[in-house]
């Protein structure tokens, strides 16, 4: 079985994946507490559930903060993260009356195997397409890519990285990556077309 923790969290309209360095501006009273504590090293790390129009995909990345600008006048600042790790959200707590931490928590369950997600079949046709476009090369690519450095690449927006990181949590067939990655590859193969004077319907 595989242990939950309790987490601090941040939800958010943003999905950061392992590695990804993300500029964060503080502004409201209960999140600027939580990044208090972690520049003081108070805590360590913190979740950022993925929320779009107020409600939880019950996914979403784990992050450390790695840097910290000065306040304003106001006691807003802006901040930088990076994702060392992705989760799926067990509980989730608001906790707007507890003064020690008035930010949510709640319990999270880690994806251990996220690092192992590689992109295959016609995704990794696509996407060795691609990368002899942009290179204008025949040289070939490395023959396995994982899932994490194509997001990290592309950076598509967070409702689509979740989507894709729930498909392969759940072991359903990646048919949101494929797609993505079909989707970039064609527009790519556009933008060389032009380049070269000749312009797609």
């Amino acid at each position: 079985m595989r242990s939950s923790e309790v987490f601090p969290l941040f939800p958010l309209s943003i999905f950061p994946v392992p590695g990804q360095q993300t500029g964060l501006h503080i502004f409201e009273a209960r999140y600027r507490l939580l990044f208090e504590q972690l520049e003081s090293m108070e805590l360590v790390e913190f979740g950022i559930p993925f929320s779009l129009n107020g409600k939880l995909s019950g996914y979403g990345s784990v992050s450390r903060l790695i840097a910290c600008g000065e306040k304003d006048e106001n006691g807003h600042r802006d901040v930088m993260i990076q994702s060392t790790d992705l989760f799926r959200l067990k509980r989730f707590d608001l906790n707007e009356s507890n003064p020690s931490h008035p930010y949510p928590t709640g319990s999270i369950e880690r994806i251990r195997d996220w690092n192992e997600w590689q992109v295959q079949g016609s995704a990794l046709d696509d996407w060795t397409q691609m990368q002899t476009l942009q290179a204008q090369t025949k040289e070939p690519v490395q023959p396995l890519i994982s899932v994490i450095e194509v997001l990290q690449e592309l950076t598509p927006e967070g409702a689509q990285v979740n989507q894709i990181v729930s498909d392969l949590a759940s072991g359903r067939h990646p048919s949101r990556l494929n797609a993505m990655l079909r989707f970039a590859r064609v527009v790519m193969e556009q933008e060389v077309q032009i380049k070269r004077g000749y312009f797609p319907n």
